[in-house]
């Protein structure tokens, strides 16, 4: 009788000291007041996770955020298009901090998690440097770190206002993320809007979303300028080598470039290559 009463007083105790949050996909998550060991599934909030000085608490990530920070070295337990639900219960974290990219099964695949009691939230992913605010927010309620969110939210909002560009003639940006087959982004997305804020005009901006267009219709729109990320650039010369691009703007003066591969992930650290985007296309150096 007395061990009954002392579990019922330590779910009691438990529960009082609990928060129930909405995540992303609107479902109810309810989160540990005091969260001491978390997992974070992808790079862009392992990034803030880290930038907010709260490294220690980060007990397993995904494989990409592994090179984040050396201390996440070896801790990299997941793929980001799904979890895996071995790994993450042998850790037994308060918190798994995570995305729809994480979801290749269906939100139906979090339900294992709900049956041992471990907490899974789902984050929105920012389509623009502004949503970055936010994110910050939303990880520092989180992790009850509010006044931690707020110093990287003020700082981040401080530098991406002196890198904004004034909106003068905006250059014609072509941003290749695959070749093979052809990969690129349009409009509404969060790399389109790093290539508007850093003075760019990205060729596809009228097709929505992640496109594959064809190699005529690149030829036709003519860009000025080639980036891609530092990941590929590796094929910065062939692609100034192409046969089939010579007749391009961007070819023809030798414009090609590559940029720190954190364009495409919506966390604090995409400043770094909003930075070196904005100083070629103002400079047209590198």
């Amino acid at each position: 009788m007395l061990k009954k009463v002392f579990m019922l007083n330590i779910f009691v105790f438990s529960i009082g000291y609990s928060r129930i949050l909405v995540d992303g996909i609107g479902r109810k998550v309810e989160i540990p007041e005091k969260v001491e060991r978390i997992i974070s599934t992808v790079p862009s909030n392992t990034e803030i996770i880290v930038d907010m000085g709260l490294v220690n608490i980060l007990a397993g990530v995904d494989i990409y955020s592994e090179k984040i920070s050396k201390e996440l070295e070896g801790k990299g337990i997941l793929n980001t298009d799904r979890l895996n639900e071995e790994k993450i219960m042998e850790l037994m974290p308060d918190l798994v901090i995570t995305s729809q990219h994480n979801l290749s099964k269906g939100k139906e695949s979090l339900n294992i998690f709900d049956e041992v009691g471990i907490p899974i939230y789902v984050m929105k992913t920012p389509n623009s440097l502004e949503e970055v605010k936010n994110s910050i927010d939303e990880i520092g309620n989180l992790l009850n770190e509010r006044k931690k969110s707020d110093n990287l939210k003020n700082n981040y909002a401080e530098e991406l206002e002196k890198l904004k560009s004034q909106k003068e003639r905006q250059k014609r940006v072509y941003f290749e993320i695959l070749n093979n087959p052809i990969y690129t982004t349009g409009g509404k997305t969060f790399l389109n809007d790093v290539i508007e804020n850093a003075g760019g005009k990205n060729i596809f901006e009228n097709q929505e979303g992640w496109i594959s267009p064809t190699l005529e219709s690149i030829i036709e729109k003519n860009p000025e300028f080639i980036f891609v990320g530092e990941d590929r650039k590796e094929i910065v010369e062939d692609i100034k080598t192409r046969p089939e691009w010579r007749e391009i703007d961007a070819i023809k003066t030798g414009k090609v470039y590559f940029v720190d591969e954190g364009i495409n992930r919506p966390s604090t650290r995409v400043l770094k290559s909003l930075k070196q985007m904005k100083e070629v296309l103002s400079n047209d150096k590198f």
